[in-house]
């Protein structure tokens, strides 16, 4: 299966300057019932059984990583916090208050990083 793409016109903020870009066609959105019974079909346990196990996993994941804790799921990739902050002139003045933009970052596999990387694309227009 080959991935699809779009030319689309953007300008660049600081130049002003338009460009045509390459962007992914990103035609759907795959649901929890869509993952469930997908995975399903390829296991021995029912769709039921599967989503209970993925929302299991999605409650438990921000208290490990809230913890402190990557999460690495073997196949999948690993999740970690972090969050950036205010720099100030001595390791005496840093404090909580100086934190700010608490994300998620995920890590893909490297299995699933040469899957992607090795796709073909295709013009989706």
């Amino acid at each position: 299966m080959a991935l699809r793409y779009n030319a689309v016109e953007k300008m660049n903020p600081q130049t002003k300057a338009k460009k045509w870009y390459a962007q992914p066609n990103l035609s759907g959105k795959r649901t929890l019932k869509d993952l469930s019974r997908d995975i399903s079909e390829v296991s021995s346990i029912s769709a039921g059984d599967v989503q209970n196990e993925i929302v299991n996993l999605i409650d438990q994941l921000p208290k490990w990583l809230m913890e402190g804790d990557s999460v690495k799921l073997d196949g999948l990739g690993t999740f970690r916090l972090s969050f950036s902050s205010d720099g100030v002139a001595s390791k005496d003045e840093v404090n909580a208050n100086l934190i700010k933009d608490i994300y998620i970052l995920f890590d893909a596999d490297d299995s699933i990083k040469t899957r992607i990387q090795n796709t073909t694309v295709t013009a989706g227009y």
